[in-house]
């Protein structure tokens, strides 16, 4: 019988031994966590799914992705990556409604593929969604790159909007860095060729 006694001891709940801590806390708090982290940034969301089966689950929901953040990252550099996980991430969260990404996705349709239809679409969506930049956007490509007199119009009537607003001189400086930004990444892929 001491035998058994001490095989008793030695035998250990597998399950309570593997459990994960992580799984202690729910996880609506740690996809409030995930949510902070990716209104923060975008590698350190990629950092925090790269770490363990909980932080995947988490971090890949949907309201993760709706406000993941890009506007630290300069508009044109999305051009670089039309392939691969960089893409798949941007298309999700377009899917789910994320502003920064449909403003990132409808400059690329816009400048890059030329579908103007496809890409101002996404701009207008972005605009009524409350991105200024791309309501900016749209105007001055409505007033600049558009035959169309509705559409020149449409954009002029945009502008006075943001002139009122007394915030051009911002707008002013979104469409400066969009230009440098794009400057930058055509001699950067000038050079790869």
């Amino acid at each position: 019988m001491a035998g058994s006694s001490q095989k008793d001891r030695n035998k250990v709940d597998v399950s309570v031994q593997h459990e994960c801590p992580l799984n202690l806390l729910p996880r609506e708090i740690w996809s409030s966590i995930a949510t902070m982290i990716a209104s923060n940034s975008i590698e350190d969301l990629f950092n925090m799914k790269a770490t363990c089966k909980v932080f995947l689950g988490v971090a890949s929901s949907d309201p993760v992705y709706k406000h993941a953040t890009m506007s630290y990252k300069p508009l044109a550099r999305f051009l670089l990556h039309l392939d691969g996980p960089e893409r798949r991430f941007l298309d999700r969260c377009v899917e789910v409604g994320n502003v920064d990404a449909i403003l990132r996705h409808g400059f690329t349709e816009y400048l890059w593929f030329g579908r103007r239809d496809k890409g101002m679409e996404l701009l207008a969506r972005a605009s009524t969604e409350g991105c200024v930049e791309a309501g900016y956007l749209c105007s001055m490509l409505l007033m600049f790159d558009h035959k169309d007199e509705e559409d020149v119009q449409r954009g002029v009537q945009m502008m006075e909007v943001y002139c009122i607003s007394g915030q051009l001189e911002s707008y002013t400086n979104f469409l400066r860095g969009i230009c440098k930004d794009t400057t930058v990444l055509l001699k950067e892929m000038f050079a790869r060729i």
